[in-house]
């Protein structure tokens, strides 16, 4: 987890750019929640299926191969699925939220809470590192995960990304 906190600890410059926010990136359409204990195939099968891809399997297939790589479990609770893909031109991001949690044999038994599942361009891997760094930034605070599996609405998460993100 060392690398979570100097990835969200980069230098701060004094020239504001327009990176955008990883909420700019969401929507309440791309927030989806859990009621029960689905599979962790369910759940990446349901957010792949909110975002605007021209072929939904083979991101599914990308977000498994990099998995088999090594878990994207970066802390308790929560999960950041994601890869680059051919083809897109932006991020395409979405938020799982499942408050009986999904368990997960990478996590030593502590169910996923939250699932922060992102897509990449192929061939622009400083707007794929930038968003997997505004997400640790986000999560940075303790009890950020179990705060969003409380919410009730895609609107409620949605908010308290907007607001987590201008704290950061």
């Amino acid at each position: 987890m060392k690398w979570l906190k100097k990835l969200s600890a980069a230098p701060k410059s004094p020239v504001h750019s327009k990176i955008p926010t990883v909420s700019s990136y969401l929507s309440d359409k791309r927030i989806v929640f859990f009621t029960s204990s689905p599979s962790k195939r369910q759940v990446l099968g349901s957010l792949i299926g909110t975002l605007d891809l021209q072929d939904p399997s083979a991101a599914l297939k990308a977000i498994f191969s990099r998995e088999e790589i090594g878990s994207t479990i970066i802390s308790p609770g929560l999960a950041l699925p994601h890869a680059r893909l051919e083809g897109l031109h932006r991020i395409e991001a979405a938020v799982g939220v499942c408050p009986a949690g999904v368990n997960d044999p990478h996590d030593g038994g502590t169910p996923i809470k939250v699932f922060v599942l992102f897509l990449g361009p192929a061939d622009n891997m400083k707007e794929h590192l930038s968003f997997l760094s505004g997400v640790a930034a986000l999560f940075q605070k303790e009890g950020f995960v179990d705060q969003l599996s409380r919410l009730a609405s895609p609107q409620g998460v949605l908010h308290a990304i907007k607001q987590a993100g201008k704290a950061t």
